[in-house]
């Protein structure tokens, strides 16, 4: 279904009903310098159907757009430009990630978003600076890629704040399942990484000459927030590597230290083990065996080799 639909004149926005019928009015009424922008959100086939009729849009351009599952990516068609982008979201250690495609035209722009938060705030936020809308459709497209590119940076500041409780948690003394929570933030990176990087490619070709020449260095702005993102994906990635490594390593430890403890009380339960097997056998003639005081005696020196054993393991520290 249609969500918003605007035709701009000069930067400044003229509401139109949502419908195809009043949008073919608008495309029939538009100037030289003005263009429509269109917001469809979570379309049937025939809805996308009838909205791709009225703008011209190629039909392939409108086959990826029914399936939100595209690879982030640019195509450039004989009379408009198809782009594909995700947005990105992270809570509780899950990355969730939507898709908007974008057909922009000479005199369009048209947004069908599958899921995910909605692009009313990019659409203020370019209604707010008149001037830039003023550029055309070209304008509106920096508006939403902006709106999303900025949002990256968010969810790698947040990704980091976890990379930093995990590393604190491995290095901690207490012992917990880190491995499970690093894997599950490893996962989640690469889908970061996989909405992020195709990106990069793209954006440099329109900061650097496929868009009007006013335009480029909107998009070069966007292409310096993708840098930074690209970076931080790739810190949380190297930092979560070292961090499972650091947690295998404190395994291990923790692994010897328990070898060691279990060692030591197998030593000190072998002596009283080793004397009561000796006096357990059933011979009559044994020393001390009619020894008045032989049962305590034999009690007071078990217990002093035991935390004799003990007191030299203690010092060693395997206890």
């Amino acid at each position: 279904m249609i969500i918003d639909c605007a035709v701009y004149r000069d930067g400044v926005r003229e509401d139109t009903a949502h419908d195809t019928d009043s949008l073919d009015a608008a495309l029939a009424g538009l100037g030289e310098d003005d263009f429509v922008w269109v917001g469809i959100g979570n379309p049937t086939k025939d809805e996308l159907h009838r909205v791709a009729e009225s703008l011209s849009l190629h039909p392939l351009a409108v086959e990826d757009a029914l399936e939100a599952h595209q690879r982030p990516k640019v195509e450039q068609y004989q009379d408009h430009l198809f782009m594909s982008i995700r947005t990105v979201s992270y809570s509780d250690d899950d990355i969730t990630t939507h898709e908007v495609n974008i057909f922009l035209g000479s005199n369009f722009l048209l947004t069908v978003r599958h899921g995910g938060p909605s692009l009313k705030e990019a659409r203020r936020a370019a209604e707010a600076m008149i001037e830039p809308l003023s550029h055309g459709p070209t304008a509106a497209l920096y508006a939403v890629v902006d709106s999303i590119v900025d949002h990256y940076e968010n969810v790698a500041a947040e990704l980091e704040v976890d990379v930093q409780e995990v590393e604190t948690s491995v290095f901690s003394t207490e012992r917990s399942n880190d491995s499970s929570r690093i894997y599950r933030l490893k996962r989640e990176t690469l889908e970061f990484r996989r909405a992020v990087l195709p990106l990069k490619e793209p954006i440099m070709r329109f900061a650097h000459g496929s868009m009007p020449e006013d335009s480029r260095p909107y998009f070069r702005d966007i292409g310096d927030h993708l840098t930074r993102a690209a970076e931080a994906i790739d810190s949380i990635d190297h930092l979560l590597d070292n961090a499972l490594q650091a947690h295998l390593a404190q395994l291990s430890v923790q692994q010897n230290e328990d070898m060691r403890k279990l060692t030591a009380g197998a030593t000190i339960f072998a002596v009283p083990t080793a004397i009561a097997g000796i006096y357990g056998m059933n011979f009559a003639h044994m020393p001390e065996l009619t020894w008045t005081y032989g049962y305590p005696a034999c009690l007071t020196v078990i217990g002093g080799l035991c935390l004799y054993i003990y007191y030299r393991f203690k010092r060693s520290g395997w206890l």
